[in-house]
């Protein structure tokens, strides 16, 4: 390794240390050598199906990034406002659940920078080690499964998943998940494939069904997600469908004053 990638690779990610103070008490963790820190050493999870199964490999994990990488200028207008959405400010910590190659994180990371902290969550290890090539120096990887999630109650202000919780076998224990780490009142961003019923998106309404079926990717209806949301008790919740896309944000729900007006410890 020459001294400026071995620069390169001390300086551009989150200290473990800074990680593991986000980690549920007892969390077994493992730096990996690759730039994330893995909170399921060992761990195998067998992949429910062909597009998590090929996520999980090197190879998908490149072609995964070099598809959305082409698909920039279509997935732009959601993607790079995720910062804004959630109403994110600098010092801010917010967490990427289902991260991949991290292209949503990095952004996350620049929004609350310098001294804030992005982390993105994955449960594939090629994924993060791409994430970790890109990473900025407010910028932590760790893995583990979206519907357990390592992190501490209430130790994010914000959380998104962007085009993962189609492929997570309980969206709503991923929902559960987000709503548990992010602060009460705190903001959620999800994006998920949707099913238009709108002329104008039989095209790719076809093909996004297509590859759901192929990929074991579940299409929502575009009221399925707000819905979910209201079960688990979220708040100003508003869902926004754009071609075959669906973006729904939420606020977390608020903590409660007692009947005699005073803030509960």
């Amino acid at each position: 390794m020459d001294r400026a990638s071995e620069s390169e690779q001390l300086s551009t990610l989150a200290s473990p240390e800074r990680l593991e103070k986000l980690l549920l008490p007892g969390t077994t963790c493992v730096p990996s050598s690759n730039g994330y820190l893995d909170t399921m050493p060992g761990e195998f999870v067998a992949p429910p199906g062909r597009a998590q199964a090929a996520w999980q490999s090197s190879f998908g994990a490149a072609f995964y990034q070099w598809i959305h990488r082409s698909l920039a200028s279509v997935l732009a207008p959601g993607m790079s406002t995720v910062g804004s959405q959630l109403h994110l400010d600098r010092g801010q910590t917010v967490v990427d659940v289902g991260c991949g190659p991290g292209n949503v994180t990095l952004g996350l990371a620049d929004t609350v920078a310098p001294h804030g902290l992005a982390v993105g969550v994955d449960v594939s290890e090629p994924m993060l080690t791409l994430a970790a090539r890109q990473a900025r120096p407010n910028m932590g990887l760790i893995r583990g499964n979206a519907m357990s999630l390592p992190l501490k109650d209430h130790c994010a202000d914000a959380a998104c998943a962007t085009a993962v919780i189609m492929l997570v076998p309980e969206p709503a224990a991923a929902l559960r998940e987000m709503i548990r780490v992010v602060k009460p009142g705190g903001w959620l961003l999800v994006m998920v494939p949707c099913r238009q019923e709108i002329p104008a998106a039989i095209i790719g309404r076809t093909f996004m069904s297509a590859v759901g079926r192929f990929g074991g990717a579940r299409m929502f209806t575009p009221d399925e997600l707000s819905t979910l949301f209201e079960e688990l008790g979220c708040e100003r919740i508003h869902s926004q469908p754009l071609s075959t896309m669906l973006t729904v944000r939420a606020r977390t729900p608020a903590a409660r004053k007692p009947a005699s007006g005073k803030e509960q410890p």
